[in-house]
């Protein structure tokens, strides 16, 4: 998503009173050229005819991207009028190449934008309200009371272009309201460790994070999970998330066709918190899981606070897995390293080195995770010392 209040700080921004044409001038007089991104109002896009008149094709509302082919291969024969009082940002020779040094995200945005199908005429009473800049993804948080921990944030302009070449367009069926819709599936064949896996079992790979995926959002009911849950579904009790979700749908406002960004993320794995309650086989398992992402994302967008909430959390869901679930050899090494990782990341120890030691000495356990525990305590014990 185009980062509006940005744009509006940064300048340069032109305002066009109601009914005004807005010049998109091209050709190869570089000086000349401009497009733009919509701030505020509504413009409607015009097509001419070869007998002089124009009909309506398409309108923009804020963050929509014109003038591109105009801007990139010269004349065009279309015409932008505003239907209301509007604001926009300039892109010209000398803003392009500003974008380019300072905001590559922006300009990634606007090259993607500036070929996309326009949007379909609209009543003007239909039109969402003009955008305030001030409005942002913080205010639809503060509003989710209950649906978020306590103590998130906005993280504004925290994309991952980059990550798109490591995921490709699959068709999903939702579990709950049983529609389809086109989310993402990871190319797990491309990725490529960039360093071993963390005590806390967080594995790191090439230009990619797994956790900006992981999770599938349905954008029809807003039924999130992990993807593995809508290709393989589970015995799920429908009644148990279906008030809880409608609340979500009335504070949680999600834009599935423009770019993710890490507000995005931490929605989609808040709505999983909701949904796990409908799988009571395995919720604590989503629990755990969901919440140790949620750490490892806090942690990188530098939010400790946060980061240790979601440790403690995920480490208590660990805690009960392991005292009350049947564990293979594996599982429970694996359960105890979390143990160990999380309670460690969120700074409590309840029998901390225990869980390690376990993991470390049982019988027939994996070589890997043994290592893991045992490297783990030493570096403890340096710590310590």
């Amino acid at each position: 998503m185009v980062d509006i209040q940005w744009l509006i700080s940064a300048g340069p921004c032109r305002k066009y009173a109601q009914g005004e044409n807005i010049p998109c001038p091209g050709g190869p007089d570089e000086s000349e050229r401009a497009m733009y991104i919509l701030l505020t109002g509504r413009v409607d896009v015009y097509k001419a005819s070869a007998e002089g008149g124009a009909h309506p094709i398409g309108s923009l509302l804020p963050g929509d991207v014109f003038g591109g082919r105009e801007y990139f291969i010269g004349s065009d024969d279309q015409i932008y009028k505003t239907a209301l009082e509007s604001v926009v940002f300039a892109i010209n020779k000398d803003s392009f190449n500003d974008l380019s040094w300072s905001r590559p995200e922006i300009l990634f945005d606007v090259l993607r934008a500036s070929y996309m199908p326009l949007r379909a005429p609209q009543p003007l009473e239909e039109v969402r309200k003009p955008v305030d800049a001030r409005t942002t993804v913080e205010t639809r948080m503060t509003n989710a009371a209950g649906i978020f921990h306590e103590g998130h944030k906005h993280y504004p302009g925290i994309r991952k272009p980059e990550y798109l070449k490591l995921v490709f367009p699959k068709e999903y069926k939702c579990p709950l309201c049983a529609k389809t819709f086109e989310d993402y599936k990871i190319f797990r064949s491309k990725l490529y460790e960039s360093m071993p896996m963390r005590y806390d079992l967080r594995r790191f790979y090439t230009g990619f994070q797994i956790e900006w995926y992981d999770v599938i959002v349905c954008r029809n009911c807003l039924f999130s999970t992990f993807s593995t849950y809508f290709t393989e579904p589970k015995p799920m009790r429908k009644a148990d998330i279906d008030s809880k979700l409608m609340e979500a749908r009335e504070v949680v406002h999600l834009h599935f066709n423009e770019e993710r960004d890490i507000d995005y993320v931490f929605a989609a794995h808040y709505l999983a918190l909701i949904c796990a309650e409908g799988y009571h086989s395995i919720s604590k398992q989503l629990r755990a899981k969901l919440w140790g992402n949620l750490s490892w994302l806090y942690e990188d967008v530098e939010d400790t606070d946060m980061m240790r909430a979601a440790a403690a959390k995920s480490a208590e869901e660990y805690e009960a897995i392991y005292a009350g679930s049947h564990l293979t050899t594996v599982q429970e090494q694996i359960t105890c390293l979390s143990i160990a990782g999380m309670q460690y990341r969120a700074g409590i120890d309840r029998s901390l080195k225990k869980y390690l030691f376990t993991a470390k000495t049982i019988d027939m356990g994996d070589k890997v995770f043994a290592k893991l525990a045992e490297d783990f305590m030493y570096e403890m014990r340096l710590a310590e010392s």
